[in-house]
């Protein structure tokens, strides 16, 4: 009896961090499209080479993408990542963009997103 109750506690504790997975992740690979004056801009969570990074599409109207921008990312906790380091951008948008950016994302009951302390707004998540 007492195996067994050994054998339960030792398979809970060995479950748990799979139940227990970091929320941000719950996003990787998922398109998240933000509101902005112009024709608007996505970001996205990859992981690549077991590293993670951000792509900021930015659109264009009539042209879907005019460009896109890489950064590292830095996970702060469980529910918030931030990102500002540029990895690489095209270079027809270099000029447009402010390389002092800070994003950060909070992922608890809904998700959030903050450049440089403002909110954004989302317009939609998905693939």
């Amino acid at each position: 009896m007492k195996k067994k109750i050994f054998f339960i506690i030792a398979l809970i504790f060995c479950a748990l961090p799979i139940f227990s997975q970091n929320r941000i992740f719950r996003i990787i690979n998922k398109e998240i499209v933000l509101h902005d004056n112009f024709a608007g801009q996505s970001i996205t969570l990859v992981m690549e080479n077991n590293n993670y990074y951000i792509y900021r599409n930015i659109f264009g109207s009539g042209i879907p993408v005019i460009g896109t921008i890489k950064y590292s990312v830095i996970f702060d906790s469980e529910y918030k990542i931030t990102f500002s380091e540029i990895i690489s951008i095209s270079e027809n948008i270099r000029e447009l963009y402010n390389e002092n950016e800070t994003f950060e994302i909070f992922f608890r009951d809904e998700i959030r997103i903050y450049l440089n302390g403002i909110r954004l707004s989302i317009n939609r998540i998905g693939i």
